[in-house]
């Protein structure tokens, strides 16, 4: 095992190494970010995704998801047999082979890591230093080209109000150490408000960070109790125009695109418009596995095995009833749309909730046809 002062010096040599500045070959552009699942590798048949799986040349920067605080507030693998034993780290920040101006950056945090250990760690400048010290060597050791920091939220699930201010502090300590290097720092944010408010100073932020990832969707989540549409465009402009009137750039304001469907059984299969009562109970998809929740792929193939689907565009938004089953979802109509909305407002691009939902294989067809939309519609195609 190498010493820590080999270790260091391995890293610093590292560091000083990287040519991540070096883009001049690279035509600057609307980013489309691209966030990958690393457990979807552990989903079934037509499900299974890994990183041989994604089209390195459909995004501008892949987001791997996610790492997260150990105990003595390190970042740390979540998942070593994913990340490391069958290497997930080296096999995505590879892809930068195939498509030089790639960027590969880590996400750590995330819905299932909460916010007490990183409100506990954003909490001190001692501990904020480290973190951000901890940060250069996890990204210089494993090749990222930076970091996305996706604590679910600043202010709540576990955290105190202090949270809004030591977030700000912690991104210009992660910053300064980053800045020397060229890695890119964003963080990813709640379209709530009221969070929103509570958790982010906007203006001290804007300064700080490269992009702002806007989780635009979910407005209606597997929770509800009636049925509501997951991104409509009137909801997605009210969260853009909050984080754009607090005095965010918007060239670094980051649209979300949901490739993903919210599903809900009505309590009436009559009864079957927005609003309607839903059943407690939740299904999930045979390939992801989760309540209330199909891949594109999956929804597809639900709307398949009826004969008589009705589909309505709402909002520029979607919803399908089958008999009692009722889903909302993006379609590539409106993922046009959208992405199409970002780029009149100049916004610094769009970003897609996940690879491992769309139609990846093209089984129905086109592969990634909610990717491929988004793309077309930037790249004038």
């Amino acid at each position: 095992m190498l010493s820590f002062k080999v270790l260091s010096c391995f890293l610093l040599f590292s560091l000083g190494s990287l040519s991540i500045k070096g883009d001049n070959n690279c035509d600057t552009k609307t980013e489309i970010v691209c966030y990958y699942g690393s457990w979807a590798i552990y989903r079934p048949d037509i499900g299974l995704f890994s990183t041989e799986n994604i089209d390195p040349n459909l995004c501008t920067r892949i987001v791997y998801t996610f790492i997260g605080l150990d105990i003595n507030l390190k970042l740390t693998s979540i998942d070593s047999y994913s990340d490391i034993d069958l290497g997930g780290f080296k096999n995505v920040t590879s892809l930068k082979e195939k498509n030089p101006c790639l960027k590969v950056v880590v996400a750590i945090g995330g819905w299932n890591e909460g916010s007490l250990k990183y409100s506990v760690m954003a909490s001190t400048a001692t501990s904020r230093e480290e973190f951000a010290n901890n940060a250069l060597k996890f990204l210089a050791y494993y090749g990222f080209d930076g970091l996305d920091l996706d604590w679910e939220y600043p202010g709540s699930r576990g955290g105190i109000s202090d949270d809004k201010g030591n977030f700000a502090l912690l991104l210009g300590a992660v910053r300064e150490k980053f800045e020397p290097w060229g890695f890119q720092l964003s963080i990813a944010v709640s379209i709530d408000e009221s969070i929103a408010a509570a958790a982010y100073d906007v203006s001290a932020i804007n300064g700080l960070v490269d992009y702002v990832h806007l989780m635009a969707y979910d407005y209606t989540t597997g929770t509800s109790d009636v049925t509501g549409l997951i991104a409509p465009l009137s909801a997605i402009k009210t969260s853009v125009n909050f984080w754009l009137d607090q005095g965010l750039s918007a060239s670094k304001l980051v649209l979300g695109i949901p490739t993903y469907a919210r599903y809900f059984v009505l309590e009436d299969e009559n009864n079957h418009d927005l609003g309607a009562p839903v059943e407690e109970k939740k299904y999930g998809g045979t390939y992801t596995g989760e309540d209330g929740f199909l891949a594109y792929y999956e929804r597809k193939m639900l709307m398949a095995s009826y004969p008589n689907c009705k589909t309505v565009t709402e909002d520029s938004n979607v919803y399908s009833y089958c008999e009692d089953e009722w889903m909302t979802y993006d379609t590539e109509e409106t993922v046009a749309v959208k992405t199409q909305y970002a780029l009149d407002l100049k916004l610094g691009g769009v970003m897609v909730w996940s690879l491992d939902t769309d139609d990846f294989s093209g089984y129905y067809g086109t592969k990634y046809p909610l990717l491929t939309a988004i793309y077309h519609t930037i790249n004038g195609s």
